[in-house]
């Protein structure tokens, strides 16, 4: 599962854009896709895609996954089954713009996680290069305007985001205790079977509550991109990644998601691009190439 630097990068770019049109996504059809079914039904069906097109070979990894039970179930029950689901729980008690917001700390929480737990050093520049990158999705985040900020609130559901984000980070350490000699589809596909198995009780739960999925043309292909990019695509670049760069350059791409969420609104959803879009663009793509630099600067 491991590749070049080069292409671990490109991988990271593609899989933070994929994620930031999940959130486009979920938005243009909030009202027909409710999230945990949605969710449960993303993975459910991203496995059987994994089973029938990719066929891994699952009669030969199995035995060897089952062997790294445990870090494969805490790997699928943070990434997918608890990220998610804590996510959209706190979106019901918080704001887009709040999450957006604390998200921008996971490359620093990343970092910290993987300084504490393997002893892995950050350079100076690699911490400048942090700082101007959260300062340029500030801007966006802000509209380059500190009342903005002031007016910020935080609430309960800020906490559980807060939540989110350290189980993402140990998701992202976790990984490095996954199978190395597997076929990397059979080891997603197990993973999406854990997301989904934890994800069942949630979903039946939500459509008892009154919620249903309004299946026409609009929201199947909403669904089908959420489970070809976000879905298939992203978490096959994303643990290939990690196992390449580690955990910190690797979160450093997470400064790319509200940018791209940003230029993806801009294109798709028609939003006015703005010149606080530019200079935040700006910044982030500097800072990243300070944080990803290798040696002290």
């Amino acid at each position: 599962m491991h590749v070049s630097d080069k292409t671990a990068y490109i991988y990271l770019f593609l899989t933070m854009t994929f994620w930031a049109g999940n959130s486009i996504t979920a938005r243009m059809f909030a009202d027909d896709l409710p999230p945990l079914q949605h969710a449960f039904w993303r993975w459910v069906i991203a496995s059987f895609v994994v089973l029938i097109i990719f066929r891994p070979p699952l009669k030969r990894d199995l035995p060897i996954i089952w062997t790294y039970r445990w870090p494969v179930f805490w790997i699928g029950t943070t990434g997918i089954g608890a990220y998610n689901t804590l996510q959209y729980w706190a979106l019901n008690y918080t704001t887009v713009s709040n999450v957006g917001l604390l998200q921008t700390t996971l490359p620093i929480v990343l970092c910290l996680l993987e300084w504490l737990v393997f002893k892995e050093k950050i350079t100076r520049t690699q911490m400048l290069g942090m700082m101007v990158a959260t300062i340029g999705v500030g801007v966006v985040l802000i509209k380059a305007n500190v009342v903005n900020l002031l007016l910020l609130s935080f609430n309960f559901g800020d906490l559980i985001m807060v939540g989110a984000i350290f189980v993402y980070g140990i998701f992202s350490l976790l990984i490095r205790y996954s199978p190395k000699q597997v076929n990397q589809w059979s080891f997603l596909w197990v993973l999406f079977v854990i997301g989904a198995l934890e994800l069942l009780p949630l979903q039946l739960l939500e459509y008892q509550a009154g919620y249903r999925m309004n299946l026409t043309i609009g929201p199947i292909l909403g669904l089908s991109y959420i489970i070809i990019g976000p879905a298939l695509l992203a978490y096959k670049f994303y643990t290939s990644a990690v196992l390449t760069l580690g955990a910190t350059r690797t979160g450093l791409f997470f400064y790319w998601l509200p940018i791209a969420s940003v230029i993806l609104a801009i294109v798709i959803l028609g939003e006015p691009l703005q010149i606080y879009h530019l200079i935040g663009f700006v910044l982030v793509v500097f800072g990243l190439r300070l944080g990803l630099a290798k040696k002290e600067g």
